[in-house]
């Protein structure tokens, strides 16, 4: 295991390659701890040595959003399904760009990439954004990662030749075919594959939020499932503030009670903080006590007749 202050650019051009990464994030007192997948392309870029952010879509549950509004703690963890392994941990400080926010444009500029002509490239496949999270890294963790299951190889490269001088399976070959040309002459051409694939190539993108999405957000009705599904975590910790303000919800009176709830559950601060100003305050005491006593003293020895 290994800690750095950041992400340096091998790490952040392996991260960004990867199928799948993992978001963590729990709340302060409250019994759950999520964990959730990600892995649609493009929704993950590393901004800077110290900062990542990720384009959220609309889901079931809103978790790692209250989290965020309540503590801020987030980690991300991305693995390597090759032979080389790996693991990535970013310890992050978290921050919530909803999609209704003046900023979220520019975030979402920022993390999705732009084809030649400038323009955002799949722009269909990020129908149903909610937010863009903004994670200020400050640790990175790799590890070895030798515990996670590799991808079979035979999936993605050519066969080799066994002991014997046989192919174990065909999957490269040189193929020779006959083409005539437009000009009418024969010639030979030799095709062999070239493109050197690995365990990434295995992986393909399941299109079922892009239909989704795109026919809520053609029938105008994300909001609606969103004000449904995302208001509150599972712990009842607010959640979505633009879903709670189209439910009608007075945001600062729903804020300050979680807050007074929040400071309810941590007793033991509160009892350890009662009983250190109940010493401070007996400390105090004797030693006044002490002090006065001493001047006192002194006081009288003045004045005593010889």
């Amino acid at each position: 295991m290994k800690l750095y202050p950041s992400i340096n650019p091998d790490l952040a051009d392996w991260a960004v390659r990867q199928p799948v990464f993992f978001t963590a994030s729990a709340p302060t007192h409250h019994p759950h701890i999520n964990v959730s997948p990600k892995g649609l392309s493009a929704h993950f870029a590393v901004l800077s040595p110290k900062l990542v952010a990720y384009i959220d879509r609309t889901g079931s549950g809103c978790e790692t959003i209250a989290h965020s509004y309540e503590n801020g703690r987030l980690t991300l963890m991305f693995m390597s399904f090759g032979p080389a392994p790996r693991i990535l941990r970013l310890f992050c400080k978290s921050r919530i760009v909803e999609w209704d926010h003046p900023d979220f444009d520019k975030w979402m500029k920022r993390v999705i990439p732009q084809d030649e002509a400038g323009g955002v490239s799949n722009r269909d496949s990020y129908d149903g954004a909610r937010a863009v999270v903004i994670g200020e890294v400050w640790e990175v963790q790799t590890s070895c990662g030798y515990g996670v299951p590799m991808v079979r190889k035979e999936l993605y490269a050519p066969a080799t030749a066994s002991e014997d001088g046989t192919l174990e399976k065909a999957t490269q070959q040189q193929q020779q075919r006959d083409v005539i040309d437009t000009a009418g002459k024969e010639t030979t051409m030799t095709t062999t594959t070239t493109t050197k694939r690995d365990e990434l190539s295995v992986f393909e993108e399941r299109p079922t939020l892009d239909y989704y999405w795109k026919k809520r957000v053609d029938n105008n009705t994300v909001n609606t499932y969103q004000v449904e599904t995302n208001r509150t975590s599972i712990d009842g910790l607010p959640g979505l503030k633009a879903a709670r303000r189209d439910a009608g919800e007075t945001l600062w009176i729903a804020d300050a009670r979680a807050e007074v709830l929040r400071a309810a559950r941590e007793t033991r601060g509160v009892v350890l903080g009662v009983l250190v100003a109940v010493l401070v305050y007996f400390v105090t005491g004797v030693v006044g006590g002490l002090v006065v006593k001493a001047r006192e003293g002194r006081e009288h020895n003045w004045i005593w007749p010889n």
